[in-house]
């Protein structure tokens, strides 16, 4: 892909994603009258909304460099910073889809009966250990791509690729590929996770809608729709994910055989793979959460008063 084009389709996805982003802050710093939102899930609303923002800021930067003649390590530390506030996204939706998924299908095997009493813990531990999992591998990549990667001639304070001696060069490329491999297993769990617990908690509702139809019973209940709509937008989100999650498990496993080079060279088609799953991923939770709907619709209401 071309710089310009890049930045083309960047731009005006990273500035949408801005401004939802800025939106859903104030919805959750503010919420309307009625709205109530419990941890762990504030908690993980919060996290989206800050890997989001940082993520945009850094792509807002890789815009800007195209400009001018940046540094090699500049060029890698953002992109870097891109893949890890995507990844942890990715992971929070996750664990997102966890929450519902125990919250709204009858658990009856013993295992998922005592994940649904500690699901509190279980989600801030679990985060805690993907979000290191992922800043090891991803910052033992960065520093082994520095020293195994493609350097530019002006660059020549990391050029060891050259002047290591071999069994050193051999020690770092089994660590980048330690590295990518861990990246790839990252980027593959949480995939997996999504696709089973919204498919899972979406055939529970529709079975369960089914039975109240042929009960005669009303399911137009408040809480039904709500569990039904955050269901729906949840498949849609792994739907969005799809694509992106995809081409980021194919470019680690490109990684691992050393042919992402030849590829996207740039990175660009990879990180605008993650602007557009980005803002897509905003979306989804703007009309699924009642904190975001609701908020948005108090903003451009009181808008219209002061008109």
């Amino acid at each position: 892909m071309e710089s310009w084009l890049y930045a083309l389709l960047s731009s005006p996805l990273c500035l949408t994603a801005t401004f939802f982003n800025i939106i859903f802050f104030f919805c959750l710093m503010r919420p309307v009258a009625g709205v109530t939102l419990r941890n762990p899930l504030c908690f993980l609303l919060i996290v989206v909304l800050f890997n989001s923002t940082f993520q945009q800021l850094m792509t807002a930067l890789t815009i800007i460099m195209l400009l001018f003649d940046s540094p090699f390590w500049l060029q890698t530390l953002t992109r870097a910073l891109i893949y890890q506030f995507f990844c942890a996204n990715f992971s929070c939706n996750a664990w997102i889809s966890i929450f519902y998924y125990i919250s709204i299908v009858p658990q009856q095997h013993p295992i998922f009966i005592w994940i649904k009493r500690n699901i509190n813990a279980i989600l801030y531990v679990g985060f805690v250990l993907n979000q290191i999992v992922l800043l090891i591998s991803l910052s033992m990549g960065t520093v082994m791509y520095f020293l195994l990667g493609p350097v530019p001639n002006n660059f020549t304070s990391l050029e060891l690729n050259k002047t290591s001696p071999a069994e050193s060069v051999e020690s770092d490329l089994y660590l980048f590929h330690v590295a990518n491999f861990t990246y790839l297993l990252y980027c593959t769990c949480p995939l997996f996770t999504l696709l089973f617990s919204w498919g899972k908690t979406f055939v529970y509702l529709r079975e369960h809608l089914k039975k109240m139809g042929q009960s005669s019973e009303s399911f137009s209940q408040p809480q039904q729709k709500s569990q039904m709509r955050v269901t729906v937008t949840g498949m849609v989100q792994a739907a969005l994910f799809l694509p992106s999650s995809l081409w980021t498990i194919t470019v680690a496993f490109l990684y691992v055989t050393d042919n992402f080079e030849m590829v996207d060279p740039n990175r660009f088609v990879t990180m605008t793979f993650c602007s557009m799953s980005s803002l897509g991923n905003l979306l989804c939770f703007g009309f699924s959460q009642s904190v975001f709907r609701h908020g948005i619709v108090s903003v451009f209401n009181k808008l219209k008063r002061h008109k």
